[in-house]
């Protein structure tokens, strides 16, 4: 097993480099200065020793009928040197330091380089350990007058001895000053990697996403240079954060409000992202995201529609349809893979084009029906043939037909007024009997003829409402007529005003009729424009078909509701809301 190599930090790196150089300093001072002295002195040592050679050799020629060994003794003792005196065969015939009586036992020095460069008539010179006194010594040896040579020499023990104790005490200052370089390295090091430690610090916790930090370096130095970049990049980075996080959170408020259902796919066609729109055509429950595409819809047309999309290529738009919904798609592909889908739900449009055509169809045959008859009825008339009994009857018929036609022309504008806005109710307070007494006296000769009773039970506090005269009085007739025209002989047509359940401030009008009934799959479209469920005896009886629609139009102008409850062969409820008059509903 491995172990990884290790790692020092600024600090110690800084710290070590420091030591290193110290040392490396010291070493070199000491061994450098002790290398120099001794080649300083030794030059000194040997120029000096040079001129006393020569003085010993003008000294020696001076007494040339002295003895040798007395000569060298003599200088040697002068000088302070060691004074040899060696003949030309390498016999040593003086000494200043060994007794006449030992010069035999000296080996011949013939062989020395500084005496055989003297026999050569130069300047003998060498440096050796000498084997009779056993230590270094500096020889110079020189040709005297008589052709022997003489040699001095001095020992080296006590140069190299002086540059020894030099050299220890370079080396003890050299330590002194190296544990002293080595503390203040340690506090520099220290010093100088301090705030690289902070700015470290400081960029970490920047890169996990705390902006908030900063170094705040007090030097002028490149550190603080540093460290002073670091805070202005994080003071931008922070404002452009800031920026960016808030036109993301109007991109996805503006997303969301959208009526428009936008969904954001990934490249593998998993949901990113899905607004409340979109969210509600598909059914999605939560934030949708990661959700499948086939979890979206399995509507054929949608997932060829999303599959051509990530394969690269923008689509206009297309109409699908999801369930109950016409959805107008288009979709564009990311540069980056995925997709985003736009989906417009166009089911109301669709729904009020069908409207628009069954209105015109309707309409179109509900005007043709009295138009043929009175065409029909017309071009008989022309006839001057015509017995007096039919022209009666023909014309009645005429006059009929066009005043249905007046009817359904009347309704079909005051509908159109109420839908674009052209009427608008003026509320007032009116008593609910006023309004449904004056209503019904337009229908009491009809309702006489047919036996049909009529009652009122609006009792305080449910007798008065805040409603537009005219239009309760239009709510009124309408309903009226219709009940009327099915309510068989001997029945009856009530008006009640009650409470409005679970709707305090508002009451509840009802017109109950004891006639036929109206089969319940009939019942949710009875308010609708021109729809009738016996539309035979319905257009025998003159009516239009455009009642109800007026009447809920009307209700709804007035912010309540309407409603219709019936059972085939017990009569037929309508029931409606305004809202009542304050001072009938004291604030308790």
């Amino acid at each position: 097993m491995s172990s990884s190599p290790v790692r020092l930090r600024a600090g110690q790196r800084l710290f070590l480099s420091y030591l290193v150089l110290s040392v490396v300093t010291v070493v070199a001072l000491t061994f450098g200065i002790g290398a120099s002295l001794r080649r300083h002195l030794t030059e000194q040592t040997r120029d000096a020793l040079w001129r006393e050679a020569r003085l010993a050799v003008a000294f020696y020629d001076a007494h040339a009928g002295s003895e040798p060994d007395a000569v060298a003794r003599h200088v040697g003792k002068a000088l302070g040197r060691r004074v040899t005196v060696i003949r030309r065969d390498g016999t040593v015939i003086g000494d200043s330091e060994v007794a006449p009586g030992r010069l035999t036992l000296l080996e011949n020095h013939g062989t020395r380089p500084e005496v055989r460069a003297a026999l050569g008539g130069r300047v003998g010179e060498a440096v050796r350990v000498s084997r009779s006194v056993g230590e270094p010594q500096l020889y110079v040896a020189m040709l005297t007058g008589r052709g022997e040579v003489l040699r001095v020499a001095v020992a080296l023990g006590a140069i190299y001895a002086a540059i020894g104790q030099v050299q220890r005490g370079l080396l003890g200052v050299g330590l002194a000053a190296l544990v002293f370089g080595a503390a203040l390295s340690l506090g520099l090091s220290y010093a100088v990697t301090r705030p690289l430690h902070k700015v470290g610090r400081v960029a970490r916790a920047m890169a996990a996403g705390d902006l908030s930090r900063r170094v705040h370096a007090r030097g002028g130095d490149e550190i603080g240079e540093v460290a002073d970049a670091l805070d202005t990049l994080a003071d931008e980075l922070q404002r452009r954060l800031v920026q960016l996080e808030g036109e993301r959170g109007e991109m996805q408020a503006l997303i969301d409000a959208m009526a428009e259902g936008v969904l954001a796919l990934d490249r593998d066609g998993t949901v990113r992202r899905a607004n409340p729109a979109a969210r509600r055509m598909f059914g999605l429950v939560g934030e949708a995201r990661g959700t499948a595409t086939p979890a979206v819809s399995r509507q054929p047309a949608f997932l060829e529609l999303v599959g051509t999309v990530l394969k690269g290529t923008p689509l206009p738009a297309t109409e699908l349809v999801h369930g109950q919904h016409h959805l107008l798609a288009s979709a564009q592909p990311l540069a980056d893979g995925g997709a985003v889908l736009v989906f417009l739900d166009v089911s109301p449009l669709r729904r009020l084009q069908d409207v628009r055509r069954d209105f015109v169809a309707n309409a179109s045959h509900e005007l043709k029906t009295p138009l043929t008859a009175i065409r029909g009825y017309s071009e008989t008339l022309l006839d001057p043939e015509l017995p007096p009994d039919l022209r009666q009857q023909f014309t009645e018929t005429v006059h009929a037909n066009a005043e249905r036609l007046q009817h359904i022309v009347d309704d079909l504008l005051d509908l159109s007024r109420i839908e674009s806005g052209g009427w608008r109710a003026e509320p007032e307070p009116v008593v609910i009997e006023q309004v449904a007494r004056a209503a019904w006296n337009g229908f009491s000769a009809a309702a006489e003829e047919q036996r049909v009773r009529f009652e009122i039970q609006a009792d305080a506090p449910c007798d008065q409402v805040l409603a537009d005269p005219s239009a309760l009085h239009q709510i009124f007739a309408n309903l009226f007529s219709n009940a009327l025209r099915f309510t068989p002989s001997g029945g009856s047509i009530t008006v009640l005003a009650s409470p409005a359940p679970k709707h305090p401030g508002w009451t509840r009008v009802e017109v109950r009729d004891t006639g036929t009934g109206i089969p319940a799959v009939h019942l949710p479209r009875i308010f609708e424009r021109f729809y009738r469920v016996d539309p035979a005896r319905s257009r025998a009886e003159g009516g239009t078909g455009l009642g109800l629609a007026i009447v809920r139009h009307l209700v709804e102008a007035h912010g309540g509701s309407v409603e219709a409850e019936s059972s085939l062969g017990q009569g037929t409820t309508i029931r409606f809301t305004l809202p009542s008059h304050p001072a009938t509903h004291p604030v308790t």
